[in-house]
Protein backbone atom coordinates (compact mmCIF):
# COMPACT_ATOMS: atom_id res chain seq x y z
CA UNK A 1 0.00 0.00 0.00
CA UNK A 2 3.05 2.21 0.31
CA UNK A 3 2.52 5.56 -2.17
CA UNK A 4 -0.97 4.38 -3.22
CA UNK A 5 -3.21 7.43 -4.01
CA UNK A 6 -5.79 6.87 -1.36
CA UNK A 7 -8.69 8.98 0.55
CA UNK A 8 -10.41 7.94 3.94
CA UNK A 9 -14.20 8.42 4.53
CA UNK A 10 -14.33 8.19 8.27
CA UNK A 11 -17.50 8.65 10.50
CA UNK A 12 -16.50 8.92 14.32
CA UNK A 13 -19.07 7.82 17.17
CA UNK A 14 -18.11 9.39 20.11
CA UNK A 15 -20.95 9.49 21.76
CA UNK A 16 -24.40 12.06 21.62
CA UNK A 17 -25.37 15.27 22.37
CA UNK A 18 -29.23 16.05 22.06
CA UNK A 19 -29.01 19.70 22.08
CA UNK A 20 -27.10 21.56 19.51
CA UNK A 21 -24.38 23.85 20.40
CA UNK A 22 -22.32 26.81 18.26
CA UNK A 23 -18.91 25.12 18.11
CA UNK A 24 -16.23 27.05 17.99
CA UNK A 25 -14.02 24.81 17.01
CA UNK A 26 -14.46 24.41 13.27
CA UNK A 27 -13.70 27.13 11.22
CA UNK A 28 -15.24 27.32 7.61
CA UNK A 29 -12.16 26.12 5.48
CA UNK A 30 -11.98 23.19 7.85
CA UNK A 31 -12.60 19.99 5.90
CA UNK A 32 -14.81 18.65 8.38
CA UNK A 33 -17.25 21.61 7.84
CA UNK A 34 -17.72 21.29 4.41
CA UNK A 35 -20.62 18.85 4.13
CA UNK A 36 -22.72 18.95 0.90
CA UNK A 37 -26.08 16.89 0.63
CA UNK A 38 -25.94 14.75 -2.78
CA UNK A 39 -29.06 14.54 -5.22
CA UNK A 40 -29.19 11.32 -6.31
CA UNK A 41 -29.15 8.17 -4.42
CA UNK A 42 -28.24 4.72 -5.04
CA UNK A 43 -29.79 0.99 -5.09
CA UNK A 44 -28.39 -2.31 -3.86
CA UNK A 45 -27.94 -3.51 -7.52
CA UNK A 46 -26.27 -0.34 -8.57
CA UNK A 47 -23.95 -0.86 -5.45
CA UNK A 48 -22.84 -4.21 -6.14
CA UNK A 49 -22.32 -3.77 -10.08
CA UNK A 50 -19.69 -1.21 -8.98
CA UNK A 51 -18.28 -2.19 -5.92
CA UNK A 52 -15.38 -4.44 -7.87
CA UNK A 53 -14.80 -7.19 -4.91
CA UNK A 54 -11.67 -8.51 -5.53
CA UNK A 55 -9.84 -5.51 -5.81
CA UNK A 56 -7.30 -4.84 -2.91
CA UNK A 57 -8.93 -2.44 -0.39
CA UNK A 58 -7.94 1.50 -0.51
CA UNK A 59 -8.42 3.59 2.12
CA UNK A 60 -11.12 6.01 0.15
CA UNK A 61 -12.78 2.83 0.29
CA UNK A 62 -13.62 3.75 4.02
CA UNK A 63 -15.89 6.16 5.22
CA UNK A 64 -15.47 6.52 8.80
CA UNK A 65 -18.09 7.87 10.81
CA UNK A 66 -17.70 9.04 14.71
CA UNK A 67 -20.80 9.51 16.93
CA UNK A 68 -19.52 12.85 18.60
CA UNK A 69 -20.84 14.99 21.37
CA UNK A 70 -20.97 18.81 20.71
CA UNK A 71 -19.52 19.97 23.84
CA UNK A 72 -15.86 21.29 24.00
CA UNK A 73 -14.42 18.38 25.55
CA UNK A 74 -15.63 16.29 23.45
CA UNK A 75 -15.33 18.12 20.64
CA UNK A 76 -11.17 18.16 21.41
CA UNK A 77 -11.24 15.20 21.65
CA UNK A 78 -11.91 14.52 18.11
CA UNK A 79 -9.28 16.63 17.31
CA UNK A 80 -6.55 14.99 19.00
CA UNK A 81 -8.17 11.60 17.32
CA UNK A 82 -8.04 13.67 13.98
CA UNK A 83 -4.20 14.27 15.27
CA UNK A 84 -2.92 10.81 16.05
CA UNK A 85 -4.51 9.09 12.61
CA UNK A 86 -3.03 11.99 10.70
CA UNK A 87 0.10 11.05 12.17
CA UNK A 88 -0.57 7.44 11.82
CA UNK A 89 -0.99 7.78 8.16
CA UNK A 90 2.68 9.14 7.54
CA UNK A 91 3.83 7.10 9.71
CA UNK A 92 3.00 3.86 7.68
CA UNK A 93 3.51 6.47 4.44
CA UNK A 94 -0.27 6.00 3.34
CA UNK A 95 -0.62 8.73 0.62
CA UNK A 96 -4.03 10.81 0.72
CA UNK A 97 -6.36 11.67 3.60
CA UNK A 98 -8.79 11.20 6.09
CA UNK A 99 -11.96 11.96 4.92
CA UNK A 100 -13.93 12.23 8.51
CA UNK A 101 -17.76 12.63 9.83
CA UNK A 102 -18.80 13.85 12.65
CA UNK A 103 -22.12 13.17 14.13
CA UNK A 104 -22.12 16.90 16.14
CA UNK A 105 -21.89 18.96 12.99
CA UNK A 106 -24.98 20.15 11.19
CA UNK A 107 -25.05 17.28 8.22
CA UNK A 108 -26.68 14.71 11.22
CA UNK A 109 -30.11 14.66 11.88
CA UNK A 110 -31.36 14.45 15.58
CA UNK A 111 -30.81 11.22 17.47
CA UNK A 112 -27.85 10.39 15.26
CA UNK A 113 -26.62 8.59 18.14
CA UNK A 114 -29.41 5.94 17.89
CA UNK A 115 -27.91 5.17 14.27
CA UNK A 116 -31.12 5.05 12.75
CA UNK A 117 -32.12 8.25 11.49
CA UNK A 118 -28.46 8.96 10.10
CA UNK A 119 -28.65 6.02 8.26
CA UNK A 120 -30.84 7.87 4.96
CA UNK A 121 -28.78 10.91 5.36
CA UNK A 122 -25.46 9.43 5.31
CA UNK A 123 -26.39 6.88 2.47
CA UNK A 124 -26.61 10.29 -0.29
CA UNK A 125 -24.00 12.45 1.01
CA UNK A 126 -21.09 12.86 -0.99
CA UNK A 127 -18.27 11.88 0.98
CA UNK A 128 -20.04 8.71 0.98
CA UNK A 129 -20.31 8.30 -2.76
CA UNK A 130 -16.86 6.33 -3.21
CA UNK A 131 -16.84 4.33 0.13
CA UNK A 132 -16.89 0.62 -0.12
CA UNK A 133 -16.95 0.43 3.69
CA UNK A 134 -18.71 2.52 6.17
CA UNK A 135 -16.41 2.27 9.62
CA UNK A 136 -17.87 3.48 12.48
CA UNK A 137 -16.61 4.68 16.00
CA UNK A 138 -16.59 6.76 19.12
CA UNK A 139 -13.96 9.51 19.77
CA UNK A 140 -12.70 7.33 22.08
CA UNK A 141 -11.48 4.67 19.61
CA UNK A 142 -7.75 4.67 18.72
CA UNK A 143 -7.08 3.28 15.36
CA UNK A 144 -3.26 1.35 15.34
CA UNK A 145 -2.96 0.79 12.11
CA UNK A 146 -4.65 1.67 8.96
CA UNK A 147 -2.43 -0.77 6.92
CA UNK A 148 -3.65 -3.77 8.86
CA UNK A 149 -7.33 -2.58 8.71
CA UNK A 150 -6.93 -3.04 5.20
CA UNK A 151 -5.58 -6.21 5.54
CA UNK A 152 -8.68 -7.03 7.47
CA UNK A 153 -10.88 -5.86 5.14
CA UNK A 154 -9.25 -7.34 1.91
CA UNK A 155 -10.73 -10.71 3.50
CA UNK A 156 -13.93 -9.67 3.11
CA UNK A 157 -16.50 -8.93 0.11
CA UNK A 158 -17.64 -5.48 -0.07
CA UNK A 159 -20.16 -6.21 -2.58
CA UNK A 160 -22.33 -8.95 0.09
CA UNK A 161 -23.93 -7.63 2.92
CA UNK A 162 -20.99 -6.97 5.63
CA UNK A 163 -21.37 -6.43 9.49
CA UNK A 164 -18.08 -6.63 11.45
CA UNK A 165 -17.29 -5.86 14.49
CA UNK A 166 -15.54 -6.77 18.12
CA UNK A 167 -18.53 -9.36 19.28
CA UNK A 168 -20.09 -8.40 22.72
CA UNK A 169 -22.18 -11.74 24.22
CA UNK A 170 -24.50 -11.15 27.87
CA UNK A 171 -24.30 -13.71 30.66
CA UNK A 172 -27.36 -13.57 31.71
CA UNK A 173 -31.03 -12.14 29.75
CA UNK A 174 -30.90 -8.11 30.86
CA UNK A 175 -33.91 -6.02 31.07
CA UNK A 176 -31.37 -3.18 29.07
CA UNK A 177 -31.40 -5.98 26.24
CA UNK A 178 -35.16 -6.55 26.16
CA UNK A 179 -34.50 -10.17 28.11
CA UNK A 180 -32.80 -11.06 24.55
CA UNK A 181 -31.44 -14.79 23.88
CA UNK A 182 -28.12 -14.25 25.83
CA UNK A 183 -26.55 -16.47 22.83
CA UNK A 184 -26.96 -13.28 20.43
CA UNK A 185 -24.11 -11.07 19.81
CA UNK A 186 -23.67 -7.08 18.86
CA UNK A 187 -20.97 -4.56 18.23
CA UNK A 188 -18.89 -2.90 21.05
CA UNK A 189 -19.66 0.51 19.44
CA UNK A 190 -15.81 1.64 20.74
CA UNK A 191 -13.95 -0.85 19.24
CA UNK A 192 -15.40 0.52 15.65
CA UNK A 193 -17.52 -1.23 13.70
CA UNK A 194 -18.15 -1.90 10.06
CA UNK A 195 -20.97 -1.70 7.67
CA UNK A 196 -20.62 -2.87 3.82
CA UNK A 197 -21.87 -0.41 1.25
CA UNK A 198 -24.59 -3.06 0.09
CA UNK A 199 -25.83 -3.91 3.90
CA UNK A 200 -26.00 0.09 4.33
CA UNK A 201 -28.16 0.96 1.88
CA UNK A 202 -30.29 -1.73 2.39
CA UNK A 203 -30.38 -0.58 5.70
CA UNK A 204 -31.13 2.90 4.99
CA UNK A 205 -33.76 1.82 2.51
CA UNK A 206 -35.71 -0.25 5.30
CA UNK A 207 -35.33 2.45 7.73
CA UNK A 208 -37.03 5.18 5.03
CA UNK A 209 -39.79 2.78 3.70
CA UNK A 210 -40.99 1.55 7.31
CA UNK A 211 -42.73 3.86 9.37
CA UNK A 212 -40.53 3.73 12.63
CA UNK A 213 -42.71 3.50 15.94
CA UNK A 214 -41.61 5.24 19.19
CA UNK A 215 -39.39 2.50 21.00
CA UNK A 216 -36.86 3.45 24.18
CA UNK A 217 -32.84 3.69 22.66
CA UNK A 218 -31.35 2.00 25.72
CA UNK A 219 -28.60 -0.20 24.33
CA UNK A 220 -28.02 1.10 20.63
CA UNK A 221 -25.31 -1.41 20.14
CA UNK A 222 -27.53 -4.24 21.03
CA UNK A 223 -30.33 -2.49 19.03
CA UNK A 224 -28.72 -2.31 15.90
CA UNK A 225 -27.80 -5.65 15.99
CA UNK A 226 -31.06 -6.58 16.48
CA UNK A 227 -32.66 -4.57 13.44
CA UNK A 228 -30.02 -6.06 11.10
CA UNK A 229 -31.16 -9.59 12.48
CA UNK A 230 -34.77 -9.24 12.62
CA UNK A 231 -35.08 -7.47 9.51
CA UNK A 232 -32.46 -8.18 6.85
CA UNK A 233 -32.78 -11.61 6.68
CA UNK A 234 -31.47 -12.69 9.80
CA UNK A 235 -27.78 -11.15 9.26
CA UNK A 236 -25.37 -12.17 11.84
CA UNK A 237 -22.31 -10.11 13.17
CA UNK A 238 -18.92 -11.31 12.28
CA UNK A 239 -17.04 -11.29 15.06
CA UNK A 240 -13.36 -9.25 14.50
CA UNK A 241 -10.35 -10.37 16.51
CA UNK A 242 -8.58 -7.45 15.24
CA UNK A 243 -10.89 -4.88 16.39
CA UNK A 244 -9.52 -4.69 20.62
CA UNK A 245 -10.31 -2.67 23.56
CA UNK A 246 -9.31 -2.15 27.44
CA UNK A 247 -5.96 -3.77 25.87
CA UNK A 248 -2.69 -1.73 26.99
CA UNK A 249 -0.55 -0.58 24.33
CA UNK A 250 1.99 -3.81 24.63
CA UNK A 251 -1.25 -6.27 24.60
CA UNK A 252 -2.63 -4.83 21.24
CA UNK A 253 0.57 -4.60 19.65
CA UNK A 254 1.42 -7.79 19.80
CA UNK A 255 -2.30 -9.26 19.33
CA UNK A 256 -2.22 -7.39 16.26
CA UNK A 257 -4.64 -5.14 17.08
CA UNK A 258 -6.13 -2.66 14.40
CA UNK A 259 -7.80 -0.86 17.24
CA UNK A 260 -7.31 -0.18 20.60
CA UNK A 261 -9.99 1.51 23.48
CA UNK A 262 -8.08 2.79 26.85
CA UNK A 263 -9.57 1.65 29.65
CA UNK A 264 -9.03 4.50 31.81
CA UNK A 265 -10.50 7.61 32.52
CA UNK A 266 -8.72 10.69 31.14
CA UNK A 267 -7.59 12.57 33.44
CA UNK A 268 -8.56 16.31 33.93
CA UNK A 269 -7.90 16.76 37.41
CA UNK A 270 -9.92 16.44 40.35
CA UNK A 271 -13.04 18.51 41.17
CA UNK A 272 -12.49 19.23 44.68
CA UNK A 273 -15.59 17.35 46.75
CA UNK A 274 -16.91 20.86 48.55
CA UNK A 275 -17.22 22.08 44.47
CA UNK A 276 -20.76 18.77 44.54
CA UNK A 277 -23.71 18.70 46.14
CA UNK A 278 -25.31 15.52 46.95
CA UNK A 279 -29.07 15.11 46.78
CA UNK A 280 -30.37 11.25 47.14
CA UNK A 281 -33.80 10.31 46.89
CA UNK A 282 -35.11 7.40 48.72
CA UNK A 283 -38.47 6.83 50.96
CA UNK A 284 -39.15 5.69 54.58
CA UNK A 285 -39.58 1.85 54.02
CA UNK A 286 -35.59 1.97 52.38
CA UNK A 287 -34.65 3.53 54.75
CA UNK A 288 -32.57 1.26 56.70
CA UNK A 289 -31.17 -1.33 54.18
CA UNK A 290 -30.78 0.53 51.25
CA UNK A 291 -29.46 3.73 53.02
CA UNK A 292 -27.03 1.42 55.36
CA UNK A 293 -25.61 0.42 52.14
CA UNK A 294 -25.06 3.78 50.80
CA UNK A 295 -23.49 4.69 53.57
CA UNK A 296 -20.94 1.01 54.05
CA UNK A 297 -20.19 2.08 50.47
CA UNK A 298 -19.80 5.23 48.98
CA UNK A 299 -21.34 8.31 51.37
CA UNK A 300 -19.49 7.69 54.09
CA UNK A 301 -17.16 10.28 53.04
CA UNK A 302 -19.56 13.32 52.68
CA UNK A 303 -20.83 15.77 55.73
CA UNK A 304 -24.29 16.27 56.01
CA UNK A 305 -25.84 18.63 54.79
CA UNK A 306 -23.21 20.27 53.91
CA UNK A 307 -21.75 17.81 51.15
CA UNK A 308 -25.01 15.33 51.34
CA UNK A 309 -28.90 15.67 52.10
CA UNK A 310 -31.06 12.63 51.68
CA UNK A 311 -34.33 13.26 50.04
CA UNK A 312 -37.74 11.48 51.66
CA UNK A 313 -41.66 11.92 52.62
CA UNK A 314 -40.69 11.66 56.27
CA UNK A 315 -37.95 13.31 58.97
CA UNK A 316 -35.45 10.69 60.38
CA UNK A 317 -32.99 12.81 62.62
CA UNK A 318 -30.99 9.55 63.06
CA UNK A 319 -30.26 8.79 59.23
CA UNK A 320 -30.76 11.51 58.78
CA UNK A 321 -33.45 12.61 56.50
CA UNK A 322 -35.64 15.05 55.38
CA UNK A 323 -39.46 15.64 54.18
CA UNK A 324 -38.50 16.99 50.85
CA UNK A 325 -43.02 18.05 51.08
CA UNK A 326 -43.82 15.39 48.58
CA UNK A 327 -45.53 12.53 49.39
CA UNK A 328 -43.67 8.87 48.21
CA UNK A 329 -45.02 7.15 44.79
CA UNK A 330 -44.37 3.88 44.05
CA UNK A 331 -43.31 5.01 40.57
CA UNK A 332 -42.21 8.14 39.18
CA UNK A 333 -40.59 10.52 40.96
CA UNK A 334 -40.81 13.70 39.12
CA UNK A 335 -42.12 15.72 42.36
CA UNK A 336 -39.07 14.60 44.37
CA UNK A 337 -36.66 15.84 41.82
CA UNK A 338 -37.96 19.24 41.65
CA UNK A 339 -38.05 19.42 45.29
CA UNK A 340 -34.11 18.84 45.40
CA UNK A 341 -33.53 21.00 42.40
CA UNK A 342 -35.73 24.13 44.82
CA UNK A 343 -33.69 22.69 47.99
CA UNK A 344 -30.32 23.11 45.70
CA UNK A 345 -31.20 26.53 44.71
CA UNK A 346 -31.52 27.90 48.39
CA UNK A 347 -28.19 26.41 49.40
CA UNK A 348 -26.52 29.46 50.98
CA UNK A 349 -23.11 28.45 49.68
CA UNK A 350 -23.36 27.19 45.88
CA UNK A 351 -21.70 24.78 43.96
CA UNK A 352 -20.21 23.47 40.79
CA UNK A 353 -22.26 20.41 40.81
CA UNK A 354 -25.40 18.91 42.00
CA UNK A 355 -25.47 15.09 41.66
CA UNK A 356 -28.73 13.27 41.51
CA UNK A 357 -28.94 9.83 42.53
CA UNK A 358 -31.37 7.13 44.09
CA UNK A 359 -31.20 5.63 47.44
CA UNK A 360 -30.06 2.20 45.18
CA UNK A 361 -27.23 3.27 43.24
CA UNK A 362 -23.75 2.62 43.97
CA UNK A 363 -21.16 5.16 43.07
CA UNK A 364 -17.38 5.94 42.81
CA UNK A 365 -17.08 9.56 44.01
CA UNK A 366 -13.09 9.75 43.74
CA UNK A 367 -13.95 9.24 39.74
CA UNK A 368 -16.83 11.12 39.84
CA UNK A 369 -14.38 13.80 40.64
CA UNK A 370 -12.13 12.81 38.08
CA UNK A 371 -14.64 12.90 35.26
CA UNK A 372 -16.67 15.55 35.85
CA UNK A 373 -13.16 17.73 35.81
CA UNK A 374 -13.28 17.46 32.15
CA UNK A 375 -16.51 19.65 32.16
CA UNK A 376 -16.68 23.38 32.27
CA UNK A 377 -19.36 23.96 35.30
CA UNK A 378 -20.06 27.01 34.36
CA UNK A 379 -21.93 25.57 30.84
CA UNK A 380 -25.47 24.31 31.53
CA UNK A 381 -24.98 20.80 31.10
CA UNK A 382 -26.69 17.36 32.29
CA UNK A 383 -23.93 14.37 32.32
CA UNK A 384 -24.90 10.72 32.73
CA UNK A 385 -25.78 7.81 31.01
CA UNK A 386 -28.66 8.51 28.03
CA UNK A 387 -31.35 6.14 27.06
CA UNK A 388 -34.26 7.72 24.60
CA UNK A 389 -37.92 7.76 23.77
CA UNK A 390 -38.54 7.93 20.06
CA UNK A 391 -35.34 9.35 19.49
CA UNK A 392 -34.36 6.61 16.95
CA UNK A 393 -37.68 8.27 15.02
CA UNK A 394 -35.57 11.25 14.96
CA UNK A 395 -38.31 13.32 16.85
CA UNK A 396 -37.93 11.92 20.71
CA UNK A 397 -35.54 12.83 23.36
CA UNK A 398 -32.89 11.71 25.31
CA UNK A 399 -32.89 11.29 29.61
CA UNK A 400 -30.27 11.00 31.97
CA UNK A 401 -31.29 7.62 33.71
CA UNK A 402 -31.86 8.36 36.81
CA UNK A 403 -31.08 4.77 38.65
CA UNK A 404 -26.94 5.11 37.53
CA UNK A 405 -27.35 9.08 38.59
CA UNK A 406 -26.81 11.94 37.08
CA UNK A 407 -24.89 15.23 37.18
CA UNK A 408 -25.98 18.90 36.61
CA UNK A 409 -24.33 21.80 36.69
CA UNK A 410 -25.56 24.81 38.35
CA UNK A 411 -26.54 27.18 35.62
CA UNK A 412 -28.45 23.43 34.24
CA UNK A 413 -30.06 23.97 37.45
CA UNK A 414 -30.83 27.56 37.62
CA UNK A 415 -32.13 27.11 34.06
CA UNK A 416 -34.10 24.04 34.23
CA UNK A 417 -35.81 25.85 37.45
CA UNK A 418 -37.01 28.79 35.58
CA UNK A 419 -38.03 27.32 32.22
CA UNK A 420 -41.64 26.75 32.30
CA UNK A 421 -40.96 22.85 31.64
CA UNK A 422 -42.66 21.09 34.87
CA UNK A 423 -43.79 17.71 35.95
CA UNK A 424 -46.84 16.90 34.95
CA UNK A 425 -47.33 15.26 38.42
CA UNK A 426 -45.42 14.26 41.25
CA UNK A 427 -45.21 10.20 39.72
CA UNK A 428 -44.09 11.15 36.35
CA UNK A 429 -40.85 9.62 35.61
CA UNK A 430 -38.61 11.96 36.66
CA UNK A 431 -35.85 11.19 34.03
CA UNK A 432 -37.99 11.49 31.28
CA UNK A 433 -39.67 14.89 31.90
CA UNK A 434 -36.21 15.89 32.55
CA UNK A 435 -35.21 14.74 28.94
CA UNK A 436 -37.56 16.98 27.63
CA UNK A 437 -36.87 19.96 29.80
CA UNK A 438 -33.23 19.56 28.79
CA UNK A 439 -34.05 19.59 24.86
CA UNK A 440 -36.65 22.54 25.34
CA UNK A 441 -34.36 24.35 27.69
CA UNK A 442 -31.28 25.22 25.79
CA UNK A 443 -29.23 22.79 27.89
CA UNK A 444 -26.46 20.13 26.87
CA UNK A 445 -27.00 16.66 27.33
CA UNK A 446 -24.14 14.46 27.60
CA UNK A 447 -23.97 10.73 27.71
CA UNK A 448 -20.90 8.88 29.40
CA UNK A 449 -21.18 5.36 29.79
CA UNK A 450 -19.17 4.75 32.39
CA UNK A 451 -22.49 5.26 34.46
CA UNK A 452 -24.97 2.38 34.44
CA UNK A 453 -28.87 2.00 35.00
CA UNK A 454 -28.04 -1.85 35.61
CA UNK A 455 -26.07 -4.16 37.75
CA UNK A 456 -23.03 -5.32 36.57
CA UNK A 457 -24.27 -8.92 35.81
CA UNK A 458 -26.44 -7.48 32.78
CA UNK A 459 -23.53 -5.87 30.82
CA UNK A 460 -21.16 -7.97 28.78
CA UNK A 461 -18.13 -8.89 30.85
CA UNK A 462 -16.03 -7.79 28.05
CA UNK A 463 -17.79 -4.25 27.97
CA UNK A 464 -16.82 -4.06 31.73
CA UNK A 465 -13.48 -4.35 31.16
CA UNK A 466 -12.19 -2.20 28.85
CA UNK A 467 -13.97 0.85 31.26
CA UNK A 468 -13.24 2.45 34.58
CA UNK A 469 -17.53 2.06 36.06
CA UNK A 470 -18.35 5.35 37.93
CA UNK A 471 -21.82 3.58 38.97
CA UNK A 472 -24.11 0.54 39.06
CA UNK A 473 -27.57 0.30 40.03
CA UNK A 474 -29.80 -1.73 42.17
CA UNK A 475 -29.47 -4.26 44.96
CA UNK A 476 -31.46 -7.38 44.19
CA UNK A 477 -29.71 -10.75 43.26
CA UNK A 478 -26.57 -9.55 44.30
CA UNK A 479 -24.24 -8.37 47.31
CA UNK A 480 -24.12 -4.78 46.72
CA UNK A 481 -21.16 -4.62 48.95
CA UNK A 482 -19.47 -7.25 47.15
CA UNK A 483 -20.10 -5.17 43.90
CA UNK A 484 -18.67 -2.18 45.52
CA UNK A 485 -15.68 -3.78 45.58
CA UNK A 486 -15.00 -5.07 42.93
CA UNK A 487 -15.91 -2.55 40.25
CA UNK A 488 -15.80 0.82 42.24
CA UNK A 489 -13.73 0.92 44.77
CA UNK A 490 -10.03 2.30 43.93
Amino acid sequence: MQGASTSLVIILLSGFTLHTVQSEEFVANDERAEFKFGTATETSDQAEARCNAGEPSQLKDILFVVLSQNVEFHRQRVKDQRSSWEKLLNEERLSGHLNVLYTHDDWAPQGSWTILPLLPVLKSHDKASSAKWFFFCEDTTQVLSFKRLLSMLDKHNSCENQFLGRALQDTELAIIHHFADINFVYPDFAAGWLLSRSLLIRFADDVSAVRQDPQFSIDVSHEVAKYIHDKLDNKKLTNMDALCAGLSDEKASKKGCVTNVSPDLEDCGKVSLDDIFFGVKTTESFHKKRLNIMFKTWAHQLKIPDQLVLFSNVTDESIPTIDCGVPNTPRGHCGKLYAIFKYAKRLKKKRSWLVVTDDDTLLSIPRLQRLLACYDSSKPLVVGEVYGYGASTGHGSGYPTGGGGFILSWPAVKTLQESKCQCPGIDSPDDMILGQCIRYSGVTLVHRGEFHQARPSEYSPDFLARQTAVSFHRHYNHDPEEVFKKYLAD
